[in-house]
């Protein structure tokens, strides 16, 4: 069976896991979804193969399998840790992507460095949610 990966871009602060709300309800309304169809539906076995290409690239500060959290409580990349994968994100020209040969990793890896560049830019971590 297949399931999913959602990601939303967030302000950290603004989440509280004692909330009467879901962590992903509150992503919902304070935070930004972060564009997933490459990820749902996905076997679980990729987000760690996408890790391996994107440490392969150099960026190793964040991992795709990490937020795999569950559908409510969802796990998180801290602002710091996204900042910091940007920095390594930055290093990768599209040359490197193009080298991908598998057309279904290739936009996987372009859709997390997405992902980073969009929550750096705002200074948000990322929630995530494997569903």
């Amino acid at each position: 069976m297949s399931s999913g990966l959602m990601a939303f871009s967030v302000d950290l602060d603004r989440v509280s896991p004692s909330s009467s709300e879901t962590v992903r309800d509150q992503c919902e309304v304070h935070g930004s979804f972060l564009h997933n169809a490459c990820f749902s539906p996905v076997k679980y076995w990729w987000l760690e193969k996408v890790d391996q290409t994107l440490s392969g690239l150099g960026v190793n500060a964040v991992r795709v399998e990490y937020l795999a959290g569950d559908q409510d409580d969802g796990d998180e990349w801290t602002a710091k840790s996204v900042g910091l994968a940007d920095e390594q994100a930055r290093a990768v020209t599209p040359e490197r992507i193009a080298e991908i040969e598998d057309p279904s990793m290739r936009e996987s890896v372009t859709t997390v460095l997405s992902w980073i560049r969009t929550a750096a830019s705002r200074g948000h971590g990322i929630i995530g949610f494997f569903h």
